[in-house]
Formats: structure tokens, sequence, C-alpha cells
């Protein structure tokens, strides 16, 4: 049987959560103007494009921050163009090539007033205008915007991390991996772009239990995404990042066994969940309805990521729907992200280390460059087999 005939059964980890879908108002004007945004910065070549279009991550932030403003909305959507762009150029590169990618987009975050280097890797650019923006959308100094670029920071360091492992094909046992998972998803500065408006009190914000829900949160939309984009990620080579893969060999499991191992996993994390949310404390009337926003907020992006996993086209295409009736997924045949080329290293230093790919003549100036050894190595294999001929006639 070819791989990717084989069929296993998606667990709705959210069967019994209180928080129902909603859609923003706004979704079709944001996705619109982000959509616009985000392709005038030419992440992709034609091909990418239409794949970029039909994930629709538009959809995704006007479905997890539904309740929002319109200006909200419109951030959160570009914070979700902005996420995929760094993610694809990341999927493809070694730690190193990350790393530098890291760099640039966290001074797009951090130095916003300045002007990006010419020929600089988009991320930069992308990250600047992002923050200009949604920087003037709260009071200067709020709290928020250090939340921000904290939890930013924390997801590109794991991301890094996260293509390290990949390129060394490094396994990590499953709680080592979740504590990564929880800062590579982006759920935590996804999180903190709800807290945009609110003015939460600092007390509220940093109380063990709110910390608990991001955390909880995370872990509940990692796993339910580990599980739907699973069959993806296994034809374009990621499994190792996923924790259905990571969950088989750990435990000795097929697929459909590691997938109902982790919806028991996720029904515990379900109710701790719920049981922070009702245990909450009070910090006055006014504090607590901006806090209840707050975590209406963060279970919203629990219910919009699911709901987004299906209506959308990032892990089944066309058959979403269909799939999220049936719950029956298959393998895939192997295949590759939308990016064709990792962005080349710049030989420079100092900061913007990533400009464009090398030219096919550094290639060949790299091969021309260890000449004299292949010579030599050819010369010494030539006089070997004329010495003892014998040695090379029965070797096998």
């Amino acid at each position: 049987m070819a791989a990717h005939a084989i069929q296993f059964t998606l667990p709705d980890l959210l069967t019994n959560f209180p928080w129902p879908r909603k859609l923003s108002e706004y979704y079709h004007q944001a996705k619109a103007e982000s959509s616009a945004w985000t392709e005038s910065y030419h992440p992709f070549d034609e091909e990418g494009l239409k794949g970029f279009n039909l994930c629709d991550f538009n959809l995704l932030a006007s479905l997890a921050y539904a309740p929002r403003e319109k200006e909200l909305i419109r951030l959160g959507c570009d914070l979700m163009n902005i996420f995929y762009v760094f993610d694809e150029y990341t999927d493809i590169a070694d730690g190193n090539e990350a790393n530098k990618i890291r760099d640039i987009i966290m001074d797009g975050f951090q130095n916003s007033h300045k002007e990006r280097p010419e020929g600089e890797l988009l991320v930069g650019a992308m990250a600047r205008d992002f923050w200009i923006r949604a920087s003037g959308f709260v009071a200067p100094g709020a709290n928020c915007l250090q939340h921000f670029i904290h939890d930013f920071d924390t997801y590109t360091a794991a991301v890094v991390r996260e293509a390290d492992d990949r390129t060394k094909r490094r396994y990590r046992g499953f709680e080592d991996y979740l504590s990564i998972r929880l800062d590579s998803s982006g759920c935590l500065p996804s999180f903190a772009l709800c807290e945009f408006g609110l003015d939460l009190p600092e007390e509220a914000y940093s109380h063990p239990r709110m910390a608990a829900l991001r955390k909880l949160g995370t872990y509940l939309i990692a796993i339910g995404n580990d599980i739907d984009s699973y069959a993806m990620e296994k034809a374009r080579g990621l499994e190792l990042h996923n924790s259905v893969e990571l969950v088989m060999l750990e435990q000795n499991l097929d697929i459909q066994g590691a997938i109902n191992w982790l919806e028991r996993y996720a029904a515990g994390v379900h109710a701790e969940f719920l049981d922070n949310v009702a245990k909450m404390p009070s910090w006055g009337k006014d504090a607590d309805r901006r806090v209840k926003l707050y975590i209406d907020g963060i279970a919203q992006w629990v219910r919009g990521n699911d709901d987004w996993t299906f209506e959308s086209g990032r892990y089944f295409g066309s058959k979403g729907l269909e799939i999220q009736k049936t719950r029956l997924m298959s393998l895939l045949p192997s295949s590759k992200g939308f990016v064709k080329k990792p962005p080349a290293v710049s030989e420079r230093s100092g900061n913007s280390s990533i400009s464009t790919y090398k030219p096919s003549s550094y290639r060949y100036e790299r091969a021309f460059k260890h000449t004299p050894l292949i010579i030599f190595c050819v010369l010494a294999s030539l006089t070997s087999l004329l010495l003892y001929p014998t040695t090379y006639l029965f070797k096998f």
C-alpha cells in the first residue's frame, strides 16, 4: 500500500469548548487591504502566491480576533501574513540562516524609526511598517507593546531552534518538544495583540492563572494544529517537529494510536483551561470587564484556529469542510512549500545579513575553489590502479 493511502481519523478536540465560532464583520475589507499590503512586498513567485491566497490567513485573523474593532482586525491580518512569510522562509533554512532572518525581522520591530537597508530581505520592511501602525493603536509606553516584542522575540528564537533541529534531524521527546512549541507556534505574540486597546492591569496580565491560560491555550492550538497538519508536514519532510510523529516514536504507536494519545492529553489541557477561567481572581468591576475581553480573546483564538483549519485551504485544499464532517484524512504525496529556494546568507558583517540569492557564479567559484584537491585525488587513484591492479579487480 502506498504511504499516502494510509487513512486516519481526526478527533474534534473542542467538542465541549464553550466559545462558539465567530467571524468579524470586517473580514472582507481587512482581507482586501492586508492581501494587497502583503503582495506589495513580492514574497512569493506566481505559484507561491496562489498557495498563499489559498491559505487565507486573513480568515484566520478574522475568526480569531472576531469581536474586535476594524483596526485590530486589519493588524491581525497583517500579523498572520508576516508569520506565514517568516515561517515559509525559515522552513527551508538551516539554523544559521534562520537566525539571520530572525535578526532582520526583530530589527524591523525594535528599530521601526529607521529605514530598512536597500536589498534587505523583505521581512524587515514588513515588520517595520506593521509596528509603526500597531504602536499608533495604543498609548505610547503601553505595557502591551513590551509584551508583544518580548513574545515575538521568543517566538523567532524558538523557530531558529526548530530550524536547527530539522537540519540536524534532531529528535526531541514530547514534553521537551511541547515546551519549544509553546514559543515556536506563534500563539503568544498572537495573544499579545488581543491585549492591544484593553489597558489591562499588569497584575492581571502577569497573574499565574492568566499565564496558565496563555500556556494552555497555546497547547490546545498546537496539539490540534499538529494533528490536522500532520499529513502536510509529513509530505514536506517536517514531521520531526510535529507531536504526532514524536509520540509515535516515543510510545511505539502507529499514526492513529498517536493521535488518540494526543486526544486524551488535550482533554486534560482543556479541563485545566476551563478551571483557570473559573478561578480567575477579581481586580474590580472595570478591570474585570477588560480582563474578560482578554480571556475571551485567548479562547476565541483557540476556537478560531480550529475553524480556519477546515475553512481555508491551508492543510486540506478544497476538501476542508468535507474532512471537518467525516474527520477522515490520508497521508499525502511528497510536496514542497511555496518558497523554492532559501534566501542566501550575505557575506557582509553586521546587521541586515540576508539579501538575495547567491548567483550561479558564486556556486562555480565554490566548486573551483576545491579543484586542486580534486585533481590530486584523481591522480592518486590512477597511480594506485596502475601499481596494484588486482586490488581493484576483486573489490566489490
